[in-house]
């Protein structure tokens, strides 16, 4: 997912899945925040990107108003309008009040204890996009065994998968969800 978080009432957050895309307006995030550098320094801070360290932009804080146009822009990292091949976009966004850029470039904490007043979907330091909850049923819930898992060897939970088989946490995101699209379960992320 290519992720931007704007901000009004709540956030909104646009995303397009089951490709490396680079947003290029509004700035597109992919897991960067206030680096100094061109490097980001956590690439499992809110996502995974699947995109190199130096995708997207260093954004700041982004407001945009109920009524408002977005004007969305891209770059595909792999050809689309090829005759050999085939390319459907699905852009996804999320609303919430507590969808949220944080302060730091550290991933928000699975551990309750290591959060403000042991409450990490509250903790405004942390960026956040799936709350620890959805986070806690993915890592709860057994993985679709129906998928193609090519040689790796799987965790039984759907936190692993064929690209993700050690499970790596990025964020609260469930790797199930970010890999396979249309996602079986409930999930925040609207089409």
């Amino acid at each position: 997912k290519a992720v931007v978080s704007t901000q009004s009432t709540g956030y909104v957050l646009v995303g397009c899945c089951l490709g490396d895309v680079y947003l290029q307006g509004p700035r597109g995030s992919n897991n960067r925040l206030n680096e100094q550098g061109r490097e980001r320094n956590n690439g499992n801070r809110l996502f995974d990107s699947q995109n190199n360290n130096r995708g997207g932009y260093n954004q700041g804080n982004l407001y945009y108003y109920t009524g408002s146009t977005l004007t969305l822009e891209w770059t595909n990292q792999h050809s689309c309008g090829n005759v050999n091949n085939h390319c459907e976009l699905v852009f996804q966004y999320m609303c919430g009040d507590l969808v949220r850029d944080g302060t730091t470039t550290n991933t928000i904490p699975e551990r309750l204890s290591k959060c403000d007043k042991y409450e990490c979907n509250t903790d405004m330091e942390y960026g956040m996009h799936e709350d620890w909850d959805y986070y806690q049923e993915c890592d709860h819930r057994v993985r679709n065994k129906g998928l193609y898992t090519a040689d790796q060897k799987m965790k039984e939970h759907a936190t692993s998968t064929r690209q993700n088989n050690n499970a790596n946490r990025r964020g609260y995101e469930c790797a199930e969800e970010r890999g396979y699209y249309p996602y079986w379960h409930p999930t925040p992320w609207r089409d």
